[in-house]
């Protein structure tokens, strides 16, 4: 491995040049900034920050990043995860993106840069393409998400089943005209779901109207606002809704309440992840079970094959089970 005077002489700077361009130091031109991390790149120079890395290797540390911990579900991803790292005496770094593409690529740099030894996405803000790269850093494998070419391990739900499942629950209890939220259509997950939301639908030849997606819906605050928007549609509205989340059920029912809408009558509501807020609202929700913390453990268990048994990081994709729990919204 090429040494920090190697990169110095190289670039014709000093060592302490190098060092700032490490730290991103300010003062340094863009000029020779730009070509110091050229060279790093070409000589795939890996700087070694913590004292324990440059005596083992490792670091003992894995990050797992999640768009925001105090969601429940990414909540209880972490629980999972975390338990299962101390039980190999490893921890773990917890890395928000905030749903922010140039957030997670800084936890990249966490890898490239050896300050933990491997990633475990909770999510996927940037394209693939942008993640492959830090590979030779480091192992990275996907938990909750899904991708449909990346070359990693993925652990995911069948997204598709569930909402194939949630919607032939909701024409089974009588309901036709069904629309579906979502958070983000970046997300490949969550457009498996909305593929088994149209796959129900077509098969039993029931319609499908664009005003009836929703995206945006990560809260409750935008359940609110989501049925808002239903409430001020100028023609037909939807009779049924499936949501991606149970804090978004929980707000569409509130405010469907609030407006004089009778839940299920006028509006049956399906939620996602069986979260204890299922139960503690009026009505309670319906809503897809999934093993979230059984998700979390699997992961590292996963990503510790790599980086102790030396197995190989390839793509294999991992589907958990999901289960529709039936209660008072629909």
């Amino acid at each position: 491995m090429p040494t920090i005077q190697e990169i110095a002489k190289l670039c014709k700077v000093s060592t302490s040049t190098v060092s700032r361009v490490l730290n991103n130091h300010p003062y340094v031109s863009e000029k020779i900034r730009r070509e110091v991390l050229r060279v790093i790149e070409e000589m795939n120079y890996t700087p070694h920050f913590l004292a324990r890395g440059l005596r083992t290797n490792s670091s003992k540390l894995l990050a797992v990043s999640v768009p925001k911990a105090d969601h429940p579900f990414f909540a209880g991803l972490i629980k999972g995860i975390s338990l299962q790292a101390l039980e190999f005496n490893y921890k773990v770094c917890v890395f928000q993106t905030f749903y922010c593409k140039e957030n997670e690529l800084e936890l990249m740099k966490l890898l490239q840069n050896r300050e933990v030894d491997g990633i475990i996405l909770g999510a996927l803000e940037n394209v693939w393409e942008d993640i492959a790269p830090y590979l030779k850093r480091g192992p990275i494998l996907m938990c909750n998400e899904f991708h449909e070419t990346a070359q990693v391990p993925i652990l995911c739900y069948n997204e598709f089943e569930s909402g194939y499942t949630a919607v032939r629950h909701l024409i089974e209890r009588g309901y036709r005209d069904i629309g579906f939220c979502l958070d983000t259509a970046n997300s490949e997950a969550q457009n498996m779901r909305k593929k088994g939301y149209l796959a129900a639908l077509s098969d039993h030849n029931l319609p499908y109207r664009e005003e009836w997606i929703f995206d945006g819906a990560f809260s409750i605050l935008d359940g609110i606002r989501i049925m808002n928007r239903i409430h001020d549609l100028p023609e037909k509205k939807p009779a049924a809704l499936f949501s991606g989340s149970d804090q978004v059920a929980a707000g569409l029912i509130k405010q469907a309440v609030n407006l004089g809408y009778s839940v299920p009558g006028d509006l049956a509501v399906i939620g996602y992840d069986n979260q204890p807020i299922c139960r503690v609202t009026t009505p309670t929700i319906t809503s897809i079970d999934i093993p979230v913390e059984q998700l979390g453990r699997k992961a590292v268990t996963r990503l510790l094959a790599c980086l102790t048994e030396e197995l190989p990081l390839k793509r294999e994709v991992t589907l958990f089970p999901t289960e529709l729990v039936v209660r008072e919204s629909t």
